[in-house]
């Protein structure tokens, strides 16, 4: 019976000691889904920055047309004084 008795109690801590165990594991798996949760956020915000960056990449595209038109302009006037003085000195 002293046999069975203390079998019985070494199972019981078994038991004790495997739902600590389960516990730890629970806990676990919700720290992981917490950050889990937080990945996805961080991935959304990417997502929403990479949007921006986008649009304004297409913004910096529709001003080159514009600049480009200004340094136009710019080269033209240049030419137009130069040729100014060549006429003025004649």
């Amino acid at each position: 019976m002293g046999a069975a008795t203390e079998l019985m109690g070494a199972a019981t801590e078994l038991t004790g000691a495997a739902t600590e165990l389960m516990g730890a594991a629970t806990e676990l798996m919700g720290a992981a889904t917490e950050l889990m949760g937080a990945a996805t956020e961080l991935m959304e915000a990417a997502t929403e920055l990479m949007g921006v960056a986008t649009e304004l990449m297409g913004v910096a595209t529709g001003l080159m047309g514009p600049a480009t038109r200004l340094m136009g302009a710019y080269k033209y006037q240049n030419l137009v004084i130069k040729l100014r003085k060549i006429t003025a000195i004649n």
